[in-house]
């Protein structure tokens, strides 16, 4: 199953640096595999993928990642208690980061919170990062 993930480049990530596109990238080259924070519990499963919305300066989608497991709760953050880890696609994010997807080009123009992509539009969004019929661009070094 493919999600949407919004996050807003304005705030701090979970690691204490930006959330911006560009500092996505340095770590899809860097540090790919990440945990993610959710305000609810969400049906991902390990083999899903999560296409990285961002909400500003540009509403476009620019990276994705593998979710590698379940979301599990973590007591004590009552604003985000649900967390869950995947790996973002290198190349696929590179791809995306020169060519993203404008929001206004997907038919859910308003996403709110982690929500399923419209099987409609995830043609475009495989098209714009370089990932045929599902499958992820070999290494970190792809195109």
């Amino acid at each position: 199953m493919d999600w949407l993930f919004i996050v807003k480049p304005a705030d701090t990530a979970s690691d204490g640096g930006s959330s911006s596109k560009d500092r996505m990238l340095e770590l899809a080259e860097t540090a790919p595999r990440r945990e993610w924070c959710l305000s609810r519990w969400r049906r991902t499963a390990p083999g899903d993928r999560l296409w990285i919305y961002f909400a500003a300066p540009l509403r476009e989608i620019a990276a994705v990642a593998d979710i590698e497991g379940e979301p599990y709760e973590v007591p004590g953050d009552p604003r985000q208690p649900w967390r869950f880890t995947a790996t973002l696609n290198p190349a696929a994010t590179r791809r995306l980061h020169r060519d993203p997807v404008p929001l206004h080009a997907l038919s859910n123009r308003h996403p709110q919170g982690v929500t399923r992509v419209k099987e409609g539009d995830l043609g475009l969004l495989l098209e714009h990062a370089g990932l045929g019929g599902g499958e992820a661009l070999p290494g970190p070094q792809g195109p």
